[in-house]
């Protein structure tokens, strides 16, 4: 019987498990929140928000929503901890935009966090 090497089977392992179960996305959406009183005062239902930034994640890499939080607020904060983040860091101070701060939203598919003072609050989703 002939065997493959063990890093070509695991290769052909991957394409075949991607072929048969595609591998799924996390679609990450932040909202800028432009009430000035947002940072003093946080996020309140009825804010106005503005499409900042859309991206998507491989589920994989992902882990549990506050960490992936933390991620992203690391990101627009101009301190990126994943290497892949360096990128939309880049973008997001090419659009000029302020730093990710308190009153801000955050979505992570269909589910909201606004950022609070200290760690992130769920919210219901904004304009619902």
């Amino acid at each position: 019987m002939h065997r493959l090497p063990i890093s070509r089977a695991r290769r052909l392992l991957h394409a075949v498990q991607r072929w048969i179960r595609p591998q799924s996305r996390v679609t990450v959406t932040v909202f800028v929140n432009t009430d000035p009183l947002a940072l003093l005062c946080g996020y309140s239902p009825g804010a106005q928000l503005v499409l900042a930034y859309r991206y998507t994640l491989p589920a994989a890499t992902v882990g549990d929503d506050r960490l992936l939080l933390e991620r992203v607020f690391a990101a627009f904060n101009d301190q990126p901890v994943h290497p892949d983040d360096q990128l939309h860091a880049d973008a997001w101070a090419a659009k000029r935009l302020r730093s990710l701060s308190v009153g801000d939203v955050v979505a992570l598919d269909d589910r909201y966090y606004a950022c609070a003072p200290v760690g992130w609050m769920s919210i219901p989703a904004p304009g619902a």
